[in-house]
């Protein structure tokens, strides 16, 4: 346990003896004939006190007594009264605290202490540079620092063109500081030129501009080693690891190597054939590669349909695409030959047969495309036509669709059988109730009673 601490005041003995005998004789007067009756004596009760702090370990002085008491956290037990206590601590400011203690009380005290802070300012020559404080940048010169901490302060300075530089402000009390830093140069020179000329500068894949024509680029950097990269659209990109030291020139001439070229031909429709440059390529679609950069000649062709060409730069290292769509040099006829069953042939080729339409005497429009412009020979044939098949010429535009005339054959389409036996095929020109007529060819017609005719019927598509 901790001493307790009497704080009662002290009297010396001749003035304790004189008080003592006042006392005495004031008692003996009030109350005569007592005689040596027992004196109470009053005595003051200590009080419990706990002085705490944040900080711990915070140095406590009682100025009001001039004692030194020793450091929080604090507990003893004074006399009742009133007490200026002191509280101090390196990198802190001091503050005080009057403490009045009465009888039958306790006192639980915490001081909080303020840290001492400083203000500096941090200039550099050349201004402008950027300051860092554990790898992050706060700011840039000249830079006012406030609520500095006592201690050390450790500072990073950084400037494009000067060497880093490691500053420290130490702080032991409130007073403001002026900190001044001379930033050293640490550029070399790089002069750069390319063939071609205007190319791509990066250094430490950060880009310095173009190479000049006829010129050379004057380029400051920071000494150290760098990855040169000299570029352009076209060509193998140019890449050397240099080492400039600070004040010296290094000079750089990087020769690009030109890329060769490919070339994407595509048609609609496609299968065309395809000449670059009057050279025979696939078919449609088809990629050319490893060509020399320059002017090329494309020319596709393709049946019924119209030669289409291109003239086409390839750059180095380009890769183009043409697409060409081609034109149809084709027409077509729309044929209407009656009646059904007749079989067309363009040009001695088969296309098609005639087909029923609205009655068996009427046929559908037979369409026919795809022929080339010019003169085309149209046949029409029926094994039981008189005559038995027809030719004409129609002549076929580009783009256009031809219609002539509607053409009629006669054909025999019906089979009659007499009660006499007799046959016969043709076409019933005339039908009632009581007789037919009947033609046997296109220019004759004979009249048969419906009595006399035994079987009359359709011929079958293949009689």
């Amino acid at each position: 346990m901790k001493k307790q601490i009497d704080y009662t005041p002290r009297f010396s003995a001749p003035i304790a003896t004189h008080v003592t005998m006042v006392v005495f004789l004031a008692i003996f007067v009030v109350f005569p004939g007592t005689g040596c009756s027992k004196r109470e004596k009053v005595v003051k009760q200590r009080i419990p006190i706990s002085l705490r702090s944040v900080p711990p370990q915070v140095n406590i002085n009682l100025i009001s007594h001039g004692k030194k008491l020793g450091t929080t956290p604090w507990k003893n037990k004074i006399m009742p009264g009133t007490y200026i206590f002191e509280f101090s601590k390196p990198g802190y400011k001091t503050t005080w605290r009057k403490i009045v203690c009465k009888e039958n009380d306790r006192q639980d005290i915490q001081v909080n202490l303020k840290p001492t802070t400083a203000s500096a300012i941090l200039e550099t020559s050349p201004p402008g540079t950027s300051v860092l404080q554990n790898g992050k940048q706060i700011g840039v010169t000249p830079l006012p620092l406030h609520n500095l901490s006592v201690g050390i302060h450790k500072y990073t300075l950084r400037k494009p063109g000067c060497s880093a530089r490691e500053v420290q402000i130490k702080v032991v009390d409130e007073r403001p500081q002026l900190i001044k830093v001379n930033m050293t140069s640490n550029l070399g020179t790089l002069l750069v030129t390319s063939s071609p000329a205007t190319a791509d500068i990066l250094i430490d894949k950060s880009p310095r501009g173009k190479t000049l024509p006829k010129q050379v680029r004057k380029l400051t950097v920071e000494q150290g080693v760098h990855t040169v990269t000299i570029q352009k659209p076209g060509y193998t990109p140019y890449n050397e690891k240099v080492t400039l030291t600070r004040g010296k020139v290094l000079r750089i001439n990087a020769r690009l190597q030109v890329l060769p070229g490919s070339l994407t031909v595509e048609t609609s429709p496609p299968g065309a054939a395809l000449f670059v440059n009057k050279k025979r390529y696939n078919n449609t679609p088809a990629t050319i590669k490893n060509l020399t950069p320059g002017k090329y000649h494309i020319k596709v062709s393709l049946d019924k349909y119209d030669d289409s060409t291109r003239d086409i730069m390839i750059a180095p290292g380009q890769s183009p695409t043409v697409r060409i769509t081609m034109g149809s040099n084709m027409g077509g006829v729309d044929l209407i030959i009656n009646p059904t069953g007749v079989t067309i042939y363009v040009d001695g080729k088969k296309i098609g047969v005639t087909r029923r339409g609205e009655t068996d005497v009427l046929s559908k429009v037979l369409e026919v495309r795809n022929l080339k412009s010019g003169i085309h020979r149209i046949r029409a044939a029926h094994k039981r036509a008189v005559p038995p098949s027809k030719t004409f010429k129609i002549k076929i535009s580009k783009g256009k669709i031809s219609r002539p005339k509607q053409i009629t054959f006669w054909v025999k389409d019906s089979y009659l059988k007499l009660d006499d036996g007799s046959t016969y095929t043709g076409r019933i020109a005339k039908e009632t109730d009581d007789e037919v007529l009947f033609e046997h060819s296109p220019s004759v017609r004979i009249r048969y009673g419906k009595a006399s005719i035994k079987i009359l019927r359709k011929l079958k598509p293949n009689e």
